[in-house]
């Protein structure tokens, strides 16, 4: 509606992971500075701003800081609220926690597509709405009367360790990160361009979201019986079989394609997640873990920048033209890795649900990332039990 081009809607789009990577390097500070309340309150203050502001000027390079801005205070949203579940849950239970805090986000994801029929788009209203729902989070959290967990763990960002813990984990997170980040940055810019109006497309985009909900979990028992990279294989190859068929059939049963296309693709977070946790120690767990995370990130940024020239440049149908080149490429990198590495000979933990948005969570709370923490606090211990002794035994004589 602003005329600007789909090249520009992939920037924007980019610009928001660019702050989501940004937020998990700095919000751990912050957090470990002011604290979890203090640090929520005013990333909810902060978002809430870069929302009203959106309808204060139509400038692109204006909307494109505000992006930034969103992308950085969600994530930490995400890191406070995550690290808060991670300190209230016990072993018995972690695994179901996550569970529901996943399908809560997934159900979120899919409703805010929505929520677009609600008034009209060309408005100051869902602006004004999306601020008020992002104000209303801080609510519950600021009056809590429970005493605030421990700080955040710092992000780290070791490429290295996690191409040598599982090269196929790194490599399935980062075509996760290129097509999601895609779809959620591009499906409406698609949608627009091939005649669909706004019901059309947010029925659309929910529908996506949803097939990836639906698929996950059986997906991820499947993986725990087999080998995961073959899940993998298995997902990247549909989802480029469908965004074949995508180019071949009418617009019409774009709900359709939508649906199946995000079965396929919208699992292969949480496979590579759970690929890498099988090849983890106990000792570099967390640090795999959030490395494949930033990977995950990395690839957002990526994809909705690359498909959007693409789109720009030749037309509407390289949305799908880019995720079949991309998913083709990764899937056939993944059978020569399967063909040149045996499988772990076995999965050290179930498979369980995880999005984007939830992956840190899926790390803190595995029971792994406490014995991990835990075996960090007594090596302090027994180095400063040993600093410690000299000292006396000198004293004494």
């Amino acid at each position: 509606m602003m005329g600007w081009t789909s090249a520009q809607g992939g920037i924007l789009s980019s610009v928001y992971f660019v702050g989501f990577l940004f937020g998990c390097f700095i919000v751990p500070n912050l957090v470990s500075r002011v604290g979890h309340i203090r640090c929520f309150a005013v990333l909810t203050s902060v978002m809430t701003v870069s929302i009203l502001c959106l309808g204060l000027w139509e400038n692109f390079y204006f909307w494109l800081a505000l992006r930034l801005v969103t992308g950085f205070a969600i994530v930490g949203l995400y890191l406070v609220i995550e690290s808060w579940l991670n300190s209230e849950v016990t072993n018995e239970v972690r695994g179901s926690v996550l569970a529901t805090y996943t399908v809560i986000i997934l159900v979120g994801l899919a409703v805010g597509q929505l929520l677009m029929n609600t008034t009209a788009v060309d408005g100051f209203q869902i602006l004004m709405f999306s601020s008020i729902l992002i104000t209303l989070a801080a609510v519950p959290v600021c009056l809590t009367s429970s005493s605030q967990p421990s700080p955040i763990p710092n992000a780290t960002f070791p490429p290295l360790l996690v191409i040598k813990t599982s090269r196929a984990a790194a490599l399935g997170a980062l075509t996760a990160g290129i097509v999601s980040g895609s779809i959620y940055g591009l499906g409406g810019i698609y949608g627009t361009q091939v005649g669909l109006d706004v019901r059309a497309i947010s029925i659309m985009m929910a529908l996506s979201i949803a097939g990836g909900a639906l698929a996950q979990l059986p997906l991820g028992k499947l993986s725990d019986r087999h080998d995961r990279r073959l899940i993998i294989l298995g997902c990247m190859s549909s989802g480029a079989v469908i965004a074949c068929i995508a180019l071949l059939v009418p617009n019409s049963v774009v709900f359709g394609v939508m649906f199946l296309f995000g079965a396929s693709v919208m699992s292969l977070q949480a496979l590579s997640l759970a690929l890498a946790s099988d090849n983890a120690t106990d000792g570099n767990f967390m640090e795999v873990g959030t490395g494949l995370m930033m990977t995950n990130a990395a690839g957002s940024a990526i994809g909705p920048l690359l498909t959007s020239l693409l789109m720009y440049r030749f037309g509407p149908e390289y949305f799908f033209i880019s995720h079949f080149a991309v998913l083709l490429t990764a899937a056939i990198a993944v059978v020569f890795l399967i063909k040149t590495k045996p499988a772990a000979t076995e999965h050290p933990s179930n498979f369980t649900l995880a999005t984007s948005a939830s992956a840190q969570a899926a790390l803190q709370l595995d029971p792994r990332a406490d014995a991990e923490v835990d075996s960090e606090v007594e090596a302090e211990d027994s180095f400063s039990q040993e600093d410690i002794e000299p000292m006396d035994l000198k004293d004494d004589s």
